[in-house]
């Protein structure tokens, strides 16, 4: 809803900008060029005052307009970081907890989700990591494994860091061949850092589930499914 108001008010601006120059040089044409008109505006000083009152409003109307250009960017900017702040992630920089929510509350209003596959990821080491590297060294095996699982689902659906040391992956048109690529093309990925990385490595768990198999209707209980299963 900002994002269109924000640019309905740009486009605003714009068109009443263009509307104030297109104004600003006919006027000065009509008078420059007409030959009498430039005679009787500059020997009558009533005339050459209006003239100049209105060449200094249409100046200050640009300034004004520019003004706003600068400020509606500023707030453009402001939004943005705070929609940030509250939809990604501090540390890692992919979607949140309250993204998360945001994908319940989309497919809790969806009638049908038989098309939908879900991988539930989980950093195996991290608490060895933790214990024999720092909570430091942790961090960065979390921001280092949470871009290549983004790099990996963008070209699949969803992810978000559901917890802690939960990913969540929500893909939709979703087949077992979808889901079974997309598994393992992130295990090439990390398995290609842990091999370049020259540090700890980073050992992950996958659990996926396949909704046209297991027949949910409601996406809360098909991640709960999921759950299920990783903790077996």
């Amino acid at each position: 809803m900002r994002d269109d108001y924000f640019k309905s008010y740009k486009m605003f601006k714009f068109i009443q900008l263009a509307l104030l120059v297109i104004f600003a040089v006919c006027f000065f044409l009509f008078i420059f060029l007409d030959d009498n008109l430039r005679t009787n505006v500059f020997s009558n000083k009533v005339l050459l005052t209006i003239c100049v009152f209105l060449w200094a409003f249409m100046l200050y109307s640009v300034v004004c307009i520019i003004m706003d250009f600068r400020l509606l960017e500023g707030h453009i900017v402001h939004d943005h970081v705070l929609k940030r702040a509250v939809y990604v992630d501090s540390l890692t920089g992919i979607p949140n907890r309250f993204s998360v929510d945001q994908i319940f509350e989309k497919y809790e209003a969806e009638p049908d989700i038989s098309g939908l596959g879900c991988s539930l990821i989980k950093i195996e080491n991290l608490e060895e990591i933790n214990d024999k590297h720092g909570r430091s060294s942790g961090n960065v095996a979390l921001k280092e494994f949470s871009s290549v699982v983004e790099r990996i689902s963008a070209y699949y659906g969803f992810v978000g860091r559901n917890n802690g040391n939960e990913f969540l992956v929500v893909i939709e048109n979703c087949s077992d061949d979808k889901l079974s690529r997309f598994e393992e093309e992130l295990k090439k990925e990390i398995d290609q850092y842990n091999r370049t990385s020259g540090g700890y490595e980073i050992k992950i768990k996958v659990e996926k589930i396949l909704n046209s198999e297991g027949g949910f209707k409601d996406f809360r209980q098909l991640v709960a499914s999921l759950y299920g299963m990783a903790k077996v």
